[in-house]
């Protein structure tokens, strides 16, 4: 660790700490309660980076005045942000998190979506328990699994979108973003002290997000 990022260490660690939490939400995106739980953290975490920017430097010459604007840009002007801090608030002080879900069943090739048809399910119910209502539904009425005639080459699956309230894109979409953002805001930080920019954009540890939202099914062939 360079001497400049030391001097925000705990604000660096956090940051790290918010990476982590988003790759839960990949991992866990079919997990209803275990997705609140990382998207409820990853908030915490992201949140709370400028307040321990601002705690480690307000001694340094010259920083608060400067960092004044700079934070101001990021928790009140940027919207992705300013979003963040309303569901920390929410989170805190009023009640949990509860995403919005939609969600399709349909039969895909790779990313290709052959057929779909869109299928409640509910906030707090993970797909796999879904996925079993369809199947029981498709029993009743064999036409839906006809339909969508997943084979060998055609696979089942159940494409799931989570959304938060004031988020226009897609629950990985959005987080992903503002992580970036507050990236931005760091390396900001670490160029006033005299360090070099993060590299831009997500590292590339940050896979296409249909991997996490495209959960597949093998074996669920229909038959007759």
């Amino acid at each position: 660790m360079s001497c400049v990022h030391e001097k925000i260490e705990a604000a660096l660690d956090r940051w790290h700490e918010s990476h982590w939490y988003l790759h839960q939400i990949e991992g866990h995106y079919h997990d209803a309660d275990a997705l609140r739980y990382s998207m409820n953290a990853f908030i915490r975490s992201l949140r709370e980076i400028p307040d321990m920017v601002t705690m480690a430097l307000q001694n340094h010459e010259g920083f608060p005045a400067w960092h004044k604007p700079v934070k101001s840009a990021l928790e009140l002007d940027d919207h992705l942000f300013s979003k963040i801090i309303q569901h920390r608030n929410h989170i805190v002080h009023k009640a949990m998190l509860k995403p919005e879900s939609k969600a399709f069943v349909a039969s895909i090739r790779g990313y290709t979506i052959k057929m779909q048809f869109g299928f409640y399910v509910d906030p707090f119910e993970d797909s796999d328990l879904a996925i079993q209502r369809f199947i029981q539904m498709s029993k009743k009425d064999p036409i839906l699994m006809q339909a969508l005639a997943p084979d060998e080459v055609q696979v089942l699956a159940l494409i799931r979108e989570w959304h938060v309230e004031g988020f226009g894109e897609e629950l990985i979409e959005s987080f992903r973003n503002a992580w970036v953002r507050v990236t931005t805001y760091l390396s900001e930080i670490l160029v006033f002290l005299g360090g070099e920019r993060f590299p831009d954009g997500l590292p590339d540890c940050f896979k296409d997000s249909r991997n996490h939202r495209y959960k597949k099914y093998h074996g669920l062939h229909h038959e007759g």
